[in-house]
């Protein structure tokens, strides 16, 4: 059974440059991305962003863990997708951080 740490959060609409190849959010993703498959029991990622015509951008940010043991020992972990964007949030305002988790329904 897979279980989902979800973080999502709102961005200025203005910020939306922030996702393109190479600017400061999307490295910061990229860099999720990149280290959380060192972690045991990962199995993949996604990032989303909605496609509301107005108002803020919500994003968020899923990793997939294959055991509630793989899951636990995540979020004791230095890569846990909060502390992560918590420590870039000087660089682009984060507004209603908040993550949730997620069992899979079989």
């Amino acid at each position: 059974m897979a279980y989902v740490y979800r973080v999502g959060f709102d961005i200025e609409r203005k910020q939306m440059t922030q996702l393109e190849i190479g600017s400061s959010l999307e490295r910061v993703l990229g860099y999720l991305r990149t280290l959380l498959p060192s972690e045991p029991g990962f199995t993949q990622t996604r990032a989303l962003h909605s496609l509301d015509p107005q108002g803020p951008i919500h994003l968020i940010f899923e990793s997939t863990w294959e055991t509630w043991d793989d899951l636990a020992a995540h979020q004791e972990s230095s890569l846990l997708e909060d502390k992560v964007l918590l420590e870039f949030e000087p660089h682009v305002e984060l507004k209603d951080l908040s993550s949730r988790i997620y069992e899979e329904v079989d």
